[in-house]
């Protein structure tokens, strides 16, 4: 079994423990503000007529559905390697009528089974510190995107050197961990997203990786006082 393979399953095993409060865990994360980060990262895609689109982790379906708002876009596709969210989001797209724009699959972001330049637009949204394999997944997601094609990476940072960045390594750590474990039953999972968001590359770093994926225009935002950004790129 390849060393990806170990750490996407370990991955599934802990997501697919905490599905049901999935979409309640990103609200808590961002302080309830996440909704607007989608935004601007759909926004940011600059979606033209019929631009075929991979949510890759999609997880309950929130940027896909986001992406569907879009009267141009054409097909979107989301993709998870867990059944359990995979049923939360079908449940999501059907309850809004958007079946038929958007094909829920299931697969590995490391390994997507699409063949080489085949979309216009590639998102993630809190997917990318979760894979681990940064450099690798980002080469995997480069490599379906089409030429000209826009690369958008929506994610969670270390807390900044700042007074807010102090306040919410404290939340993280003594209000997040405890209050997740108790309503989603998984202290394991909790304490796990606490310390990836610590640990995840600086956004320079990140910016460094697409830049030796040969993206152009690369550049980012933060939100929030720097507790998450926006990525962007283009092939």
């Amino acid at each position: 079994m390849k060393r990806y393979e170990v750490r996407s399953s370990e991955n599934r095993k802990l997501f697919s423990q905490i599905a049901t409060q999935y979409d309640f865990l990103n609200h808590l994360l961002s302080l309830n503000i996440d909704r607007s980060w989608r935004k601007k990262l759909v926004e940011s895609a600059g979606v033209k007529s019929e631009d075929s689109v991979i949510d890759v982790c999609t997880g309950t379906a929130d940027i896909a559905l986001r992406f569907a708002q879009e009267d141009s876009v054409g097909n979107i596709i989301g993709i998870d390697q867990s059944d359990e969210m995979l049923d939360i989001a079908r449940r999501k797209i059907n309850s809004n009528g958007l079946g038929r724009k958007i094909t829920l699959i299931k697969g590995n972001a490391l390994d997507l089974p699409f063949e080489d330049s085949s979309f216009d637009i590639v998102s993630i949204g809190f997917g990318l510190r979760n894979i681990g394999y940064h450099r690798e997944a980002i080469s995997e997601m480069v490599r379906v995107l089409k030429n000209r094609g826009r690369f958008l990476v929506l994610e969670f940072s270390p807390p900044p050197k700042n007074l807010f960045g102090i306040f919410y390594g404290l939340f993280l750590k003594n209000i997040l961990t405890p209050i997740g474990g108790i309503v989603s039953g998984s202290f394991e999972a909790y304490r796990y997203l606490s310390t990836s968001i610590a640990e995840f590359p600086k956004p320079d770093e990140i910016l460094r990786f697409m830049k030796e994926e040969k993206l152009r225009n690369v550049s980012y935002d933060r939100l929030t006082f720097g507790i998450a950004c926006i990525y962007r790129g283009e092939k």
